[in-house]
């Protein structure tokens, strides 16, 4: 759909301009003729059209589209009707993703389709969610009050994420940085020690040949070492591609000393926390867990859950269907249990999603605090040997002279 822009005047004379989003000319003189304004002129912009395209490979951000629920709830619990709330928010919100889709499903709201349909797409976070989420707010006529849950969810979700990527990427950095300096020496620097080593024609320490020797071997084939390295991943990955039972790279990574249990807990806290929030919306049980199960990003994990509504839609329990997946934690099934049991089961999966993200927050803390002393000690041990290597024939040899 195109972009217009809307001359109007009100009964004072006053004109404004606006810009509408729509299918054509026809709709937008639908959508504004319950206005006490008059409108005078329409505009097609095609700038922006040519520019659409572009800017619908984007995504929204989370903290962007969490400002948007935010002012929806509040002007829906002021009384304004949805599409009037959508209005002011576009004339409010800079050119971009989040304006396109809001002005894309104003418009199909505008002609007759269903909030939750309408704000389906991909570019928005957790669009299942949300969709669900809308669907859920729709039926029992609370949607700022669901809105408001999925904002906190978002929140949460969104909090967890960001301290994932700020505790693990100084330990990455450095880590880098570590593999980054053995390189340069290996490459640049004992190179030339190994010509002028030769030249001596001298009998030299073990650690120095072995270090010539493995500098040697690094430059004469780290072309083909590093061509190996990248057709043996897109190997795995076309194998996991052709054949689903086969996720070698999700396993590795659930594997991985400290990552791996951090790994783990993140993904049972979001699938946790999703499940409470759709639950909290009035949304069965199958179909929060169908929605839920997706947001297991290794697909390792996936293929253990993605049967989870399917059995629970044949007569068992969450409880009991969670019971028989290795992966799910014994203290999550028996707070299910007990949700279950009492009637309680979205306050149960919030305490749950809290538990496991504190203990998230401790092993985050914990790793940082173990890695950075190790990573130091190691590259100073690695750095100490080579310059030990290249310097201990040197001081041989001004023995011998002397």
């Amino acid at each position: 759909m195109p972009y217009y822009k809307c001359t109007l005047v009100d009964e004072q004379g006053h004109y404004q301009a606006r810009e509408y989003y729509a299918e054509n000319r026809a709709e937008i003189a639908a959508a504004l003729a319950g206005l006490d304004e008059k409108l005078v002129r329409v505009q097609r912009l095609w700038f922006k059209d040519m520019s659409l395209k572009k800017l619908f490979k984007g995504k929204i951000g989370t903290t962007e589209f969490l400002l948007f629920n935010q002012e929806l709830i509040t002007l829906l619990k002021a009384g304004i009707p949805m599409i009037r709330a959508l209005e002011i928010i576009i004339q409010n919100t800079r050119f971009g993703v989040l304006r396109e889709i809001l002005a894309r499903a104003a418009g199909n709201i505008r002609n007759g389709m269903q909030i939750s349909e309408a704000f389906a797409s991909p570019q928005i976070p957790y669009p299942k969610i949300y969709r669900a989420s809308l669907l859920a707010g729709e039926k029992s006529g609370h949607l700022e009050q669901i809105l408001e849950k999925f904002n906190v969810y978002l929140g949460k979700i969104s909090n967890l994420r960001r301290k994932l990527v700020s505790g693990l990427t100084y330990p990455i950095i450095l880590l880098l940085f570590m593999i980054s300096m053995v390189l340069v020496i290996a490459i640049f620097v004992i190179p030339k020690f190994s010509a002028f080593f030769a030249d001596m024609d001298a009998q030299l320490p073990a650690v120095t040949l072995f270090f010539m020797g493995l500098t040697d071997y690094i430059r004469e084939n780290i072309v083909p070492l590093t061509a190996f390295l990248v057709l043996a991943f897109a190997g795995i990955r076309l194998l996991e591609h052709f054949n689903p039972k086969v996720n070698l790279i999700d396993q590795a990574k659930l594997k991985t000393p400290f990552l791996g249990r951090i790994a783990h807990e993140s993904a049972i806290a979001v699938f946790a926390r999703t499940l409470a929030i759709l639950i909290s919306g009035g949304i069965p049980v199958p179909e929060s867990s169908e929605i839920a199960v997706e947001t297991f990003a290794n697909r390792f994990y996936y293929r253990q859950v993605r049967d989870v509504p399917e059995k629970i839609r044949q007569g068992n329990l969450l409880s009991e269907v969670l019971a028989g997946i290795a992966i799910m934690p014994r203290i999550l099934v028996e707070m299910v249990r007990v949700g279950e049991t009492s009637g309680n089961l979205t306050s149960v999966l919030d305490e749950c999603a809290e538990y496991y993200e504190r203990s998230l927050d401790s092993r985050i803390n914990a790793l940082i605090s173990l890695i950075e002393p190790v990573i130091i000690i190691a590259l100073g041990m690695v750095i100490a040997l080579m310059l030990v290597s290249v310097y201990l024939p040197i001081f041989s040899s001004i023995r011998i002279i002397q």
